[in-house]
């Protein structure tokens, strides 16, 4: 091949091919076009050579290439020996296009009709990492894989040809490029050559890649934050046992079996004796760790099909299904409650007993809510009978049950109506029979006028929390007698009012302020108000409850022990709180006269006041006799039928009154 570079018109001359060279000097390539196994016409001597052979020769001409591509040569001289020179020239307009795909983004390439790549750009060979005469004269199929390929002949054979297609291409290492394929068709000179364009999709596709990866993450992530979510909408925080949102629905499941087998459910509420009694001494830290391990007991004593859940405080409800008959469901109750009352680690060796009650479904009976309602009521039962037990749910329970909701309604009404009132029985001197003071009872007026007996709410009062405001309305009504009997000069020396005290009323911690503000409004002078606490409400001698009562005695108000001798009082609480006397409970006076052994525990209670500085009441008395040996004994104040039954503040004034002009008339005739 002869090649001549920047030859000018004159020196190569005219031709007939195209009658002249360009007007100004030009740059020329001189090819030998006389070799006869190139190109499609290179056996005939009479056609003249087209431009497509000549670029069919330049196939391994690198140089030649990217001079074209370049713009460096204007002109294309072809000969094969014999005939005249060809003169092929490139344009001035040529060269700017040519030197656009040179240099554009994307690969680009020329394949013959047999799919033999005539040309490519600088930016395929760059994408095929390898040089470009190793791409040129190579057919395309080279640089894909055997499937590619096969597809690739497919898209050549079909009207695809002119679309766009998104193939893998194999470089020059075996690393798979990604390009989008834009193919079109070039007919020159009779010869139908394929041109391509190769846009890389390696950043797209890694782009979608890590696209997809951060979204496979957030998804992930999403998951883990759903799974949580939905743990913490079904479980407890602290033990992880389910919730009662997710008892309800596997209750539900078990009595939809249990209707299909014809065998019992059993649901057993387990409510933690005394558990307070642990957070106020040992602190919630403490009370936690003992709710945990207890869950961790109930766990390990039930089967494996069994559900244990918390469902709030120290409460904890087990669904047995699947359960032979209903004294199978007894024995797994009673089980349970001795597997709980053992010592547990963390607070001073104390056991853990619980209240539990029991309720069984045969055969699918009720729903998730009503057998939890049935062992809810079993388990108040077994512990208004101390606790540490079992109940089973029965009949007799449910006529209970609905007692019990009954007298909370009214008893809400009555509050809600300030129909509570307050009767008063007297407390008197020993010695002198003298009215001393009064204790204010809580009663309520119905809606007929009748007046309901404490039996009737009280024991509903202490479990529903409704004792809290009624013990407030007590001691409103109270403060305002004791004032109107302290403006009665008539009554002579001042009365005392009493006031029962629930340790509910004092888990607020705000009861000494409640105190100063009623007798502020009210002008009750405070020596004037007594208040009577029962044993249980000071059973575990918390600070705090020890601080407000003290606050209670710095305010004026006496305090005193109600019913002293049947709870948990020990010779500390009666060393420690600030009290001013103690009440002897009746079913030890009831006694005097006929029982040595209660003779001897009221001697005992009274000595003991006498030795600590407190006064001693004695509650119940119905008979002379027994005031004779309340007398005897030394015991200074007694209250009971024996004196006057309790009553309505107006029949109190008139008896008040009676008695002190009784008083004053037998003052006057004794000598």
């Amino acid at each position: 091949m002869t090649t001549t570079h920047g030859a000018t018109p004159t020196q190569l001359g005219e031709t007939p091919a195209t009658g002249a060279l360009c007007a100004s000097p030009a740059r020329v390539e001189l090819l030998d076009a006389g070799k006869p196994d190139i190109g499609d016409n290179a056996g005939d001597q009479d056609s003249a050579l087209t431009l497509s052979d000549a670029l069919a020769r330049l196939a391994d001409a690198e140089d030649t290439l990217r001079a074209i591509g370049a713009g460096e040569i204007d002109a294309l001289v072809v000969s094969d020996g014999d005939a005249d020179p060809q003169v092929f020239t490139l344009t001035t307009a040529d060269r700017p296009y040519r030197m656009f795909v040179e240099n554009m983004h994307d690969g680009a390439a020329t394949l013959s009709a047999n799919g033999v790549i005539l040309y490519a750009n600088r930016r395929l060979a760059q994408l095929m990492r390898c040089p470009r005469e190793t791409i040129l004269g190579s057919a395309l199929s080279t640089f894909m894989t055997r499937g590619t390929a096969t597809r690739w002949d497919d898209i050549l054979s079909t009207d695809l040809l002119r679309a766009t297609v998104e193939i893998d291409l194999i470089d020059a290492h075996g690393v798979a490029v990604p390009v989008l394929v834009g193919t079109s068709l070039l007919d020159a000179d009779d010869d139908r050559r394929t041109c391509l364009t190769f846009t890389d999709l390696s950043p797209q596709k890694a782009q979608d890649r890590e696209i997809a990866r951060l979204e496979a993450e957030r998804m992930a992530d999403l998951q883990m934050a759903q799974a949580a979510l939905t743990k913490q909408a079904t479980h407890d925080a602290l033990t992880g046992l389910p919730n009662r949102d997710l008892l309800v629905d596997r209750v539900d499941q078990a009595l939809l079996h249990a209707e299909r087998s014809g065998r019992c459910t059993a649901l057993y509420f387990v409510d933690l004796d005394r558990f307070k009694l642990v957070n106020d001494t040992h602190g919630h830290a403490v009370g936690n760790g003992v709710l945990r391990r207890v869950a961790k007991r109930l766990v390990a004593t039930v089967r494996t099909m069994d559900t244990v859940a918390r469902i709030g405080g120290d409460e904890f409800v087990v669904l047995a299904s699947d359960v032979a008959n209903h004294a199978h469901a007894v024995e797994m109750g009673v089980r349970l409650s001795n597997d709980l009352c053992r010592r547990v680690d963390g607070v001073d060796g104390e056991r853990v007993a619980a209240s539990i009650g029991i309720s069984v479904s045969e055969g699918g009976r009720g729903t998730a809510e009503i057998l939890l309602h049935e062992a809810d009521v079993a388990m108040y039962r077994a512990k208004s009978l101390g606790g540490a037990r079992t109940q089973v749910y029965d009949t007799d329970l449910a006529r209970q049950a609905r007692d019990r909701g009954t007298a909370q309604q009214t008893l809400q009404a009555a509050l809600d109506d300030s129909r509570v009132i307050a009767f008063y029985q007297p407390i008197v001197d020993v010695v002198t029979q003298r009215i001393a003071g009064f204790e204010a009872l809580a009663r309520i007026l119905a809606r007929d006028g009748n007046v309901l007996s404490p039996s009737a709410f009280i024991p509903v009062a202490e479990d529903s929390r409704l004792v809290v405001p009624l013990g407030t309305q007590v001691l409103e009504l109270a403060c305002r007698e004791a004032h109107s009997w302290q403006m009665t000069p008539a009554l002579g020396a001042a009365l005392t009012v009493a006031v029962n005290v629930s340790s509910r009323q004092l888990e607020p911690g705000d009861l000494p302020i409640v105190l100063a503000e009623t007798l502020r409004e009210i002008s009750l002078e405070p020596d004037r108000l007594h208040l009577e606490l029962t044993e249980t409400a000071i059973m575990d001698l918390r600070p705090d409850i020890v601080r407000q009562l003290v606050a209670i005695r710095d305010l004026g108000v006496e305090i005193g022990l109600d019913d002293f001798g049947t709870g948990y009082a020990s010779l500390t609480h009666l060393r420690r709180l600030p009290l001013s006397f103690v009440k002897i409970d009746q079913s030890f006076v009831k006694g005097l006269g006929t029982d040595k052994g209660d003779e001897r525990i009221v001697a005992a209670v009274v000595d003991l006041a006498r030795n600590l500085g407190l006064r001693s009441i004695a509650e119940g008395v119905e008979t002379n006799e027994q005031l004779d040996h309340l007398r005897r004994l030394g015991c200074d104040q007694a209250q009971g039928y024996l004196f006057a039954r309790p009553a309505p503040a107006e029949n109190v004034r008139r008896n008040i009154l009676a008695s002190a002009r009784a008083l004053t008339e037998n003052a006057r005739r004794t000598p």
